[in-house]
């Protein structure tokens, strides 16, 4: 059953237990706060699922001083309002309840058009039912986190056998960029690799057009230009999540080229022979949780695409190297190369 009709079927039944008019859960919306999760309400003027916690709301001291509350007579004018209701319904109520989950999981609410209809029983009962709330999100957030396991290991094996079913890197590159973003669930995925001369970058493919104008594929980059020419510089792996507070990034690539404003970013360096040869860059427009799970998925696929390109980087050096050869000694093609690039 989805986390969502297990939580509205829990909000039913306090709501008939309990004999309110409206029941509210906020939970961590992602964005540092909380939103309205959902809600189970005899009235139909309860605010969208999604809209945030209001801070001076009765919600919200619930929520920051972290302790039950209920208010049997809420006659009087100029009252807390309750937070979750329009204008027209939050003067009917005339008695509210409240309690935490446990670990700031979120607050749930309830409230009643009748006054005197709660008591501190029926507080410690609410408290109850939080802490089933919050055992059970814990729980599907588990099953989740294992399931997600799953899923990554899965994409690892499929990419184990791609250079065998993709030998030729174009095809190789789009599959694997697709593969990573589906993993992920992040929006953009894309690689930069750096000039033979090292001084500038360019993007070698990308799962989907990053750049608001123009074609990213026909720009060279400076070395140093944005978070991507930080990477290639001091050859260290970028994370930007939720937890990332003000940190929206729209130069991924420089100043010249203004890339959508993404909240969520990663970058990782792929070096070999002591150098950063190129950078992979997940980046997704909504913040999201960067967990170690995620973390260890992605530098093991960064790890299987720095080997691709060193292979190809040698064979480019050997070509060039029997090349070379053939116009000094035309006569001596089968000439063995020994290739070192310190």
């Amino acid at each position: 059953m989805p986390r969502n009709e297990i939580l509205i079927n829990i909000l039913s039944i306090v709501c008939n237990v309990f004999e309110a008019h409206t029941v509210v859960l906020y939970l961590p919306d992602g964005q540092h706060g909380y939103g309205l999760s959902t809600f189970f309400s005899l009235g139909d003027d309860v605010n969208p699922i999604g809209s945030p916690l209001q801070i001076k709301s009765l919600s919200g001291i619930v929520l920051n001083k972290k302790e039950p509350l209920f208010i049997n007579n809420m006659d009087k004018k100029g009252a807390t309002p309750l937070g979750y209701y329009g204008t027209k319904e939050d003067g009917k109520i005339k008695a509210f309840m409240g309690t935490p989950l446990d670990n700031a999981l979120g607050v749930i609410c309830l409230d009643s058009k009748r006054t005197y209809s709660f008591s501190t029983k029926d507080l410690k009962i609410l408290s109850q039912f939080g802490k089933m709330i919050a055992s059970i999100l814990t729980c599907i957030s588990s099953a989740d986190a294992e399931g997600k396991k799953n899923e990554y290991f899965l994409t690892l094996k499929l990419l184990h056998d791609l250079r065998k079913r993709q030998p030729k890197w174009d095809a190789f590159l789009n599959n694997l960029l697709e593969m990573t973003v589906a993993a992920s669930t992040y929006s953009h995925a894309f690689l930069t690799v750096i000039d033979q001369r090292g001084t500038s970058f360019y993007v070698e493919g990308e799962n989907k057009p990053i750049l608001h104008k123009g074609d990213s594929k026909s720009i060279a980059f400076p070395i140093g230009s944005g978070l991507v020419g930080w990477v290639y510089k001091n050859q260290e792996s970028i994370f930007i999540d939720e937890n990332s507070q003000g940190q929206a990034c729209s130069r991924l690539l420089g100043a010249s080229a203004a890339t959508k404003e993404f909240l969520s970013v990663i970058c990782l360096p792929l070096v070999f022979q002591k150098k950063t040869r190129g950078v992979l860059v997940l980046a997704n427009e909504s913040p999201l949780k960067i967990s170690e799970d995620l973390k260890d998925f992605l530098f093991m696929v960064s790890e299987y695409l720095t080997q691709f390109l060193e292979n190809l980087f040698l064979k480019s050096k050997l070509v060039e190297a029997r090349t070379a050869l053939q116009k000094v000694t035309p006569a001596k093609n089968n000439a063995t190369i020994l290739i070192n690039d310190n």
